[in-house]
């Protein structure tokens, strides 16, 4: 037997984005840890503003330090996002090597690549 679902076309930019993904701030919101102390929001805000348009910039501030030592950044673009992380990974950021990720959905289950969905019973 088959069902059908009703169509539902793809967004144009679909690099293999699922709808958990989607659900995340459709893939537009990224993290970075390990900064430098040195850094601030102006120059997260800089130097990750040239990938696309930031929408917001949170840099938790961390008792007697700056700052706890990360940040996540909100883009109106997920392929800013993108671009922002290929650039920044593993990276040296203000004398840091940076770690600098998509901020994946908190619901469960690992990553795992593309492949068809099958429906349980």
């Amino acid at each position: 037997f088959s069902h059908h679902l009703p169509s539902d076309p793809a967004p144009p930019f679909d690099f293999s984005m699922n709808a958990s993904a989607r659900a995340d701030d459709e893939g537009r919101k990224i993290f970075i840890g390990g900064l430098s102390f040195d850094c601030r929001e102006d120059d997260l805000r800089a130097d990750f503003g040239k990938f696309g348009e930031l929408e917001d910039v949170q840099l938790p501030m961390g008792g007697d330090k700056p700052h706890k030592g990360f940040a996540f950044l909100t883009y109106c673009k997920a392929e800013s996002a993108t671009d922002a992380t290929k650039e920044h990974h593993q990276r040296n950021y203000m004398g840091r090597e940076i770690t600098c990720k998509i901020v994946e959905p908190r619901r469960g289950g690992g990553g795992g690549g593309g492949g068809d969905r099958y429906g349980g019973g």
